[in-house]
Formats: C-alpha cells, structure tokens, sequence
C-alpha cells in the first residue's frame, strides 16, 4: 500500500510561513522565461488567478499582486525538508520532485494498522509546516499518485486526463469514449495493445502493479541548510531579525529530531551587484536553542555594517556533534544571574574574535614550563596526571630571599635527561612547597648549578 502527497504551493506555502505578512497580499510565482503563474496563495485564488494564466492576465486581476521568481532548485529542496521531517514517522519515502513524493506505508502496519492512524501521524508532522498538499492511497505508486492528483475516492474513478502519458493518446481514448480508468481497464489487454499501441499496454502494468516503478529512496541530509528569499529589499540588520528567526526554528527543530548541536554557523547574505557577505559563526560550546542562536547572531551582526541592500539570506550549519549534556553555572548568584560557562564562552568569542580566546590543557611533562599549552576554548581539562603543582606559575622564575619563606613539603627533584639538549634549563631543581612570612603559600626550587633560590609561582 502507498501514500502519494502532492504539494502545488510548496514554495510559495514556505514562503508566507517565513514571512506571514505576504498571506494578506494576492500574491504568485511565475516561470520567467514563459510569464506564466506556477503558484498562487489564497488570496490570489479568490481572484480569479490560476496556475497557468500569464503574468499580464494576473495583473489585470490584482493591482497589488506581489509576484516572485518560480525557482525549482527551491522547490526540490524544500521537498527533502519535508522528507527528512517525515523520515521520523515513515521509514520508506520516495521523492517525486518538484511537487510530490511517496510513502510506502507497508513496513507500518504493526504500529499503524488502521489507516486513520496514518493520517493522523502525517497531519502532526506537517502542522508546523502549514502546507496544502492532496493526498491518495493505492497498492501501486502510481495508482496513489493519480488518485491524489484526481481526488476521487477509487481509482476506477480516475479520469483519462490524468494519466501520465502525452496528450494525443489521451485524445484518443476520450474520442474512443472512454473517459475514465475503470472504462479503460474494461477493455481486454491484447485488443488495447494492437489499436493503441504499447505503450498503453505498459502504462497499465505499471498501475496494476505488473511492472515495478523506478523509484529512488529518500535519505535524509546530513547537515543543515536553508535560503530565503525576501518580500522587499533590506538596508539594515534589525529587518533581518524576523526571517533569521524562523531560519533559526527550523534549524533547532532539525537539531532537536537528532538530538545534536552545532559549533558554528554560516550566515550568508545575498545582494543584487555585490557579492554575498559571508558571516561565520564560531562557538567554544555547542548550541541548539534558538534563542540562544540568535543572540549570539546578534552579538555579530551588531558589528557588520551592510554594504549593500540585502534580497536573501541563508542559513547552514554543518559542525554537527552528538549533544552534551548541560553543564554547571559558573556564577552562583540569585537564578535570574546564571550564566553557563560554555554560553559565556561562545559570547566571549563572538566579541573579541576566536583568536583571542583560549583555553589551558594540561600535558604530562617533567618541565613545569611545558606542562600546559593552549587550546581552542571549551576544550577539556586534560587527563595528563602531575603532581600537586599550583595554577599560577609566573612566565620566568624569580629570585627569593629564602629566610623569607617557610618550608612545607619537599623536595621533588627535577633532573633533565641526558639525551635532551636544552642549555637553558639544563640543571637541576629541588622543588618545595612554602609559605611566605606574609601567609601566602608559594612553589619555590632550589638550583643546584647557581646555588640560590626563585620562586615559580602561588599556590592558590
């Protein structure tokens, strides 16, 4: 058994769902090169404007028509999204583009005998996308196409005309009087074929089922991205923030049905005579919260100055990782103060730039100088195991009086090997943990080669 859904408004339902001020407009996409309408909403349809009329004819009917570019490449990928959102309940989806796919509801019946239940489960997966779609049901694919196409209740029912095979066979068989399928299929099969071909004879095997359809199986992306296109031209970044919004919803909902987060983000902005402007988002800490995307969107764009009017925008993300688990607050002040260190992080970033912001990793190393290097930031700890060593090591040993100071714990002796080459620290030390006479708990050495005593840094 299969399921065909056919979306005629796809792109254009997309469109309206981004931007909600456009339901209130007639508004179209046409074919550029032929002037013809491909989609109309409501309002243009309560018109009068249909699919195919030309451009003039529908602007003698609406005097405010807005009307976009009809770009198939769009419509094909807006399909995968919805794919990928069906993907969730239906495991075998076949595409069908620009305008259509199939669901193979077979492999569903021990967790969806009844059919309603079908129903029910794609109506909750393509609310939040408000789409107009038809749908039918047949126990081949292309009887579920017809049927959806046709909306008739059996596929017997289905007339001539929507048949997928050229115009003069279908005159033809209206001319013969046959003016539906069932009439059609009443006909023996070898008479049909010597007095209209073979063509016909292989089209009703295909929708008996006699012959297998060639059908490409859906697999849903691996990463994020999506482009829109605006209503009207933008000069300034808060006229961004609306459609970014909703760019940023659909990520975190393809973010939460994975259960991952991203590292960063690719903002693009496309302009008429310039080329686009490219804004790369980079975090310390993964995300996935739109809100929290936005923001940090905002700390960035609050910098960017537009060099030119902006006409689209897209939105990709491909750093993607499995979700971490939440990490602790780093103030611990009254709740409406928390802030969590890895958003900490990512906004430190975005501020000063990504060059600017480091962490300390660890590293198992006789040295105390080369026992740390820096990392990006967010990055962990580390797991080398050294001894009890202070957190603040100056950047060059001082000297000390000793007589100043009061030996705690000690020595550890650090002696360079032999086969390591290095003049500068080519001695030995006796380290000690010791107190100050002011209080203050310090790591100091003893060098055998000078014979005198420096302080390497605070215990805290």
């Amino acid at each position: 058994m299969w399921m065909y859904l056919q979306f005629p408004t796809l792109l254009l339902d997309r469109m309206q769902v981004l931007q909600p001020e456009l339901k209130a407009l007639p508004a179209v996409l046409f074919h550029a090169q032929e002037q013809r309408v491909m989609q109309t909403n409501a309002v243009a349809e309560g018109l009068g404007i249909q699919r195919g009329n030309t451009l003039s004819d529908a602007w003698l009917l609406a005097d405010t028509l807005r009307t976009f570019r009809w770009r198939e490449a769009r419509q094909r990928h807006l399909l995968q999204q919805v794919a990928t959102d069906l993907y969730q309940v239906f495991g075998v989806i076949s595409l069908d583009p620009p305008f259509g796919l199939w669901l193979d509801l077979t492999p569903m019946r021990k967790l969806y005998p009844e059919p309603q239940q079908n129903q029910l489960q794609l109506q909750q997966q393509l609310a939040p996308w408000q789409l107009r779609y038809q749908s039918g049901v047949g126990v081949t694919p292309l009887q579920a196409k017809m049927v959806a196409q046709s909306q008739v209740t059996t596929v017997a029912d289905i007339p001539i005309g929507y048949l997928p095979c050229p115009q003069p066979l279908q005159e033809k068989l209206q001319r013969m009087g046959l003016h539906t399928l069932g009439a059609l299929q009443a006909i023996p099969r070898a008479l049909a074929g010597r007095r209209l071909g073979k063509e016909l004879v292989v089209l009703l095997a295909r929708i008996q089922g006699e012959q297998r359809e060639n059908l490409h199986f859906f697999r849903p992306p691996v990463w994020f991205f999506q482009r829109l296109e605006l209503t009207a031209e933008v000069n300034h970044w808060q006229a961004l923030r609306f459609p970014l919004n909703r760019l940023l919803q659909d990520l975190e909902h393809f973010l939460e049905s994975r259960q991952q987060e991203t590292r960063q983000l690719l903002l693009t902005l496309y302009h008429r005579d310039e080329a686009p402007t490219e804004l790369a988002l980079g975090f310390a800490h993964g995300s996935y919260l739109a809100h929290e995307l936005a923001q940090f969107c905002q700390l960035k764009m609050e910098h960017c100055v537009l060099v030119a009017p902006v006409l689209e925008l897209s939105l990709q993300a491909r750093q993607l990782q499995p979700r971490h688990r939440d990490h602790g607050d780093l103030l611990k002040g009254p709740r409406q103060h928390k802030k969590s260190l890895p958003r900490l992080l990512n906004e430190l970033q975005l501020r000063l730039g990504q060059q600017r912001v480091w962490g300390i990793q660890n590293r198992a190393d006789w040295l105390p100088e080369q026992a740390w290097h820096k990392v990006p930031a967010g990055q962990p700890l580390g797991q080398a195991h050294i001894q009890e060593r202070p957190l603040w090591l100056f950047p060059e040993p001082r000297p000390v009086q000793i007589q100043h100071w009061v030996l705690l714990r000690g020595p550890e002796r650090f002696t360079l090997p032999w086969w390591v080459q290095d003049n500068e620290h080519m001695c030995d030390r006796d380290y000690w943990k010791a107190r100050h006479r002011d209080g203050q708990p310090g790591w100091l050495f003893y060098e055998h080669q000078q014979g005198c005593w420096w302080q390497h840094g605070w215990f805290s």
